[in-house]
């Protein structure tokens, strides 16, 4: 028989003044592109580069702390000002599918920075950032009168987050495709892969 209980640990976060020169470091890279975001036609439509676009992801990922693979999703939101991108989303990873109820499980809420390379049949974007993660994981098990209680460790942190995408254009707005992508922080590690549905704004109207 097994009870399930929660410690909450808060530690002091050491890397509070790595991550901003991560993002500065990013945004001054990305600064650097020379884009033009000029209208163009594709049959009767009209569609403007450079938009802003939505992801939704969903896979398979290792958990490097426990050596388990574990399911994952994504919904993120990516936009442009002037020739730096930017990227917010949520990330969940768990043992279980992301709709059950589990205690061995990781949430990203991260803001990240980066880089998008954009064509007619393809969107591949690369971007990094801080994240603050919160969740529980596995600690330890302890026997007590023949009975078993496994503990889990209840965490809230800052951690960093990254990915890599690739997106074929079934349209020029919207496509498929599969992201690699990573979580780093003192308590729940973990790399993992996703395909992913990919929505863009880039349709401005049709010529009549």
């Amino acid at each position: 028989m097994f009870y399930i209980k929660i410690k909450q640990v808060n530690k002091r976060v050491n890397i509070k003044y790595f991550l901003p020169l991560c993002l500065v470091l990013i945004a001054f890279i990305a600064s650097g592109q020379n884009e033009k975001y000029e209208e163009f036609i594709i049959k009767d439509k009209i569609y403007k580069p450079g938009c802003s676009w939505l992801k939704f992801g969903t896979g398979m990922g290792l958990n490097w702390s426990r050596r388990e693979v574990e399911n994952n999703a994504n919904l993120t939101f990516s936009f442009r000002t002037k020739n730096i991108y930017w990227q917010t989303g949520y990330h969940v990873s768990s043992d279980k599918f992301f709709t059950q109820r589990s205690y061995q499980k990781l949430n990203d809420l991260y803001i990240a920075t980066g880089w998008r390379k954009e064509t007619t049949k393809s969107n591949i974007s690369v971007f990094a950032g801080p994240s603050f993660v919160y969740g529980s994981t596995f600690d330890h098990y302890s026997i007590s009168n023949g009975f078993v209680s496994k503990w889990y460790r209840g965490f809230n942190q800052f951690g960093l987050f990254g990915s890599i995408d690739y997106t074929f254009k079934i349209f020029y707005d919207l496509g498929l495709g599969f992201s690699l992508y990573g979580s780093y922080n003192k308590f729940y590690k973990v790399t993992g892969i996703q395909a992913h549905f990919y929505f863009s704004g880039a349709f401005k109207g049709a010529i009549k």
